[in-house]
């Protein structure tokens, strides 16, 4: 789930898919799943406050295996959406396709958090 600020709304949180590549974590604005439009609320929050935050969770019925983690970091555009797109692809066949990406956020990490239900 990324969480953005939206500047009427405040928290404004969507499911995402992402991959790692160093440091960084990028955040597909894709073609594949329907949308209106690839001018997404997420890039205009992030263009007026870079801060987001990026909660992933592991669920299971045996909750002792239960986790997440949370990532606050700093969001942007990516300046080449080419470098993305191998790690995407690799990860996620829809994205092979060309034209597949539109362009890519990528969140630089400030700060990272999580637990685990095991010790």
């Amino acid at each position: 789930m990324l969480s953005t600020v939206h500047p009427l709304r405040g928290v404004d949180s969507v499911p995402v898919v992402f991959v790692v590549v160093g440091d960084r974590i990028g955040v597909p604005i894709d073609t594949v799943k329907p949308k209106r439009h690839t001018s997404l609320q997420r890039l205009a929050n992030v263009a007026d406050d870079p801060r987001c935050v990026l909660l992933v969770e592991h669920y299971e019925t045996n909750w002792s295996r239960l986790w997440w983690v949370r990532l606050h970091a700093e969001a942007a555009p990516a300046t080449q959406v080419d470098d993305w797109l191998q790690a995407l692809a690799e990860k996620y066949p829809a994205y092979r396709g060309a034209g597949s990406v539109h362009d890519v956020l990528v969140l630089s990490p400030v700060e990272v958090t999580g637990w685990s239900a095991a010790a």
